[in-house]
C-alpha cells in the first residue's frame, strides 16, 4: 500500500484549500501501463468523489489518499512524498520493500 508523509498529506490540504475544493476531496493515484515497457506510470488526481468499494484508502493527517486495490498489489509498499525543493510529489519504495 502507497502511505503518504506528513509533509505529503499537508501540501495536499493545501492544494485543496487553495482551489476551494470540499475537505472531504481525496488524492486519487491511477496507475496505466506504459506501453511497449514492463513499468507503470503513476499519476495524481484530486478527487471530490468517495473512493470506490475496491479502493484502498490510507489517511494521513486527515489527507485520504486512495488507490484501486489491484494497482496497490502491483505497486507494493511506497512512500508518497513532496520535495518542496522541486515543488514535486514523489514516489518512493519504502524502507521495508527494499
Amino acid at each position: 500500500m502507497i502511505k503518504m508523509t506528513e509533509r505529503a498529506a499537508q501540501e495536499v490540504k493545501s492544494i485543496v484549500a487553495s482551489k476551494s475544493l470540499p475537505e472531504s476531496t481525496v488524492l486519487r493515484v491511477d496507475a496505466e501501463p506504459v506501453e511497449g515497457k514492463n513499468e507503470l506510470k503513476l499519476m495524481l488526481k484530486l478527487d471530490t468523489q468517495e473512493p470506490e468499494p475496491g479502493d484502498m484508502v490510507e489517511t494521513t493527517s486527515g489527507t485520504r489518499l486512495a488507490i484501486d486495490q489491484a494497482a496497490a498489489e502491483v505497486l507494493g509498499d511506497m512512500r508518497l512524498d513532496y520535495n518542496e525543493d522541486s515543488g514535486n510529489f514523489v514516489f518512493e519504495r519504502s524502507e521495508a520493500a527494499v
